[in-house]
């Protein structure tokens, strides 16, 4: 059966680039792959640090289903993890933790929005570089309202 999970599946085609490294070339990235998921994925650049500054995270591409979240004007921005998000996508606060250390991160739960409908989500931080120096970040994110 096929996984129709959007973090899993992400995961997965993350893991398939990757082989035997600890994180897959942006390079080797094809959007294409998984056209059908991308619209909830968010593709952010990473600047490396510099002597006595942090590294920068630059909005690349947002997903069509995403935009009315962050909105396309945000593209090339400078990403601020004090910026306001709904509770499932608060896991891109996280992005310290990809960048620090290479690997997945996952993050899934619940919440009540303000129309007091339960909102299921799922979400996941993907690394993308070499020689340790991560270069870019894939963020997926899904939920459902109930």
């Amino acid at each position: 059966m096929m996984e129709h999970r959007l973090s899993e599946r992400l995961t997965r085609y993350w893991d398939t680039l990757r082989k035997d490294l600890p994180m897959p070339h942006f390079s080797h990235f094809n959007a294409s792959a998984i056209d059908d998921i991308w619209q909830q994925c968010l593709l952010f650049t990473v600047a490396p640090e510099v002597e006595n500054q942090p590294y920068a995270l630059s909005f690349y591409q947002i997903g069509e289903g995403l935009r009315g979240l962050y909105g396309s004007d945000m593209l090339g921005r400078n990403f601020n993890s004090t910026q306001r998000h709904f509770q499932g996508a608060a896991i891109v606060r996280r992005v310290g933790e990809v960048i620090a250390n290479p690997s997945p991160v996952n993050d899934m739960g619940q919440f009540v929005n303000t129309r007091s409908h339960v909102v299921k989500y799922r979400s996941c931080l993907l690394p993308f570089g070499h020689d340790k120096q991560v270069s870019h970040v894939i963020t997926g994110l899904s939920w459902r309202e109930f």
